[in-house]
């Protein structure tokens, strides 16, 4: 049976989600679907939700949000400790819509359509080994400059998708160094870096193509590095390079796929994981290979 439990973020984004989800179950009434909906009211509510209620007669998920609503169900389905893996469907309805972007499925009816085609796909997920628990990624974990950003564009969010550019533009300016040890598939390293982040997918923030050669199904992790080594008048001229995916090509960033990494910085900072700032180091990563299933 295509029972489907659909969660909403009425806040997301644009706060569009509500206007969606009539269209959502419009779609399900049509094709005599049944389902039940949930709306979210506070911040990791869906998380909650998903962790704590009997929803195992649900075997298909419908998300409609952003990044951070995707990254709440799917801890939350993971965190169960049942082996609940229901068959996702992803609907953007947020401000950066990183995977979205990576399906090439920004159009609401456009990821309705494609739910209801059936069409089973795989994706990987990121499983985060924090100080005192077990967290989950799908899109990125960020380090040093790629938090501060995460940081200043949350204030910046009146500003709409276009916090993230001027929220960088603002750092570039400040540049600051940060002493890390890495350690990638047991190979170690240390230095001062710029940023380290940590991708599932290519894209991360407002369409930038941080990392241009990852899949979200190939088992790995794609690893940008930016070197102390560059000057603010070159970083200032790899940010438009972002959003072709060519700022890899600079000396100065260093491009690694690896199935585990380790940040272990001179002193504990936070992160910022699928967009949210949370969080701190030391963390190691790791692939959950083919861990979720959604309609693509």
């Amino acid at each position: 049976m295509n029972n489907f439990l659909i969660i909403t973020n009425p806040t997301s984004g644009l706060k569009k989600g509500l206007l969606i989800l009539e269209q959502v179950i419009s779609k399900l009434n049509q094709n005599n679907i049944q389902y039940y909906s949930f709306i979210s009211k506070y911040k990791h509510h869906a998380l909650d939700y998903i962790v704590n209620e009997n929803i195992l007669q649900y075997k298909n998920i419908i998300i409609i949000g952003g990044d951070g609503t995707y990254n709440e169900v799917i801890n939350g389905i993971l965190q169960r400790e049942d082996n609940y893996r229901p068959i996702l469907g992803f609907i953007p309805a947020g401000s950066g819509n990183s995977l979205m972007h990576d399906l090439n499925c920004l159009d609401p009816h456009e990821a309705i359509s494609n739910i209801l085609n059936f069409n089973v796909k795989k994706l990987d997920v990121m499983q985060l080994n924090l100080k005192n628990k077990i967290e989950y990624a799908f899109n990125i974990v960020g380090w040093g400059m790629a938090t501060d950003i995460g940081i200043l564009s949350e204030r910046l969010r009146w500003l709409g998708p276009s916090r993230y550019t001027i929220a960088s533009l603002l750092h570039i300016i400040k540049l600051n160094k940060r002493l890390c040890n890495i350690i990638i598939d047991n190979k170690e390293y240390n230095n001062h870096y710029i940023f380290i982040l940590v991708c599932n997918t290519i894209y991360t923030g407002n369409a930038m193509m941080a990392a241009p050669r990852a899949k979200i199904d190939d088992g790995l992790l794609d690893i940008i590095i930016l070197n102390k080594d560059i000057s603010r008048l070159k970083l200032l001229k790899l940010l438009p390079l972002l959003f072709k995916g060519e700022h890899i090509k600079s000396s100065s960033v260093d491009y690694k796929t690896a199935k585990r990494i380790e940040l272990h910085p001179s002193t504990d900072e936070i992160l910022n994981i699928d967009g949210e700032i949370k969080n701190y180091t030391p963390i190691s990563i790791s692939v959950l290979k083919n861990e979720l299933s959604f309609y693509g």
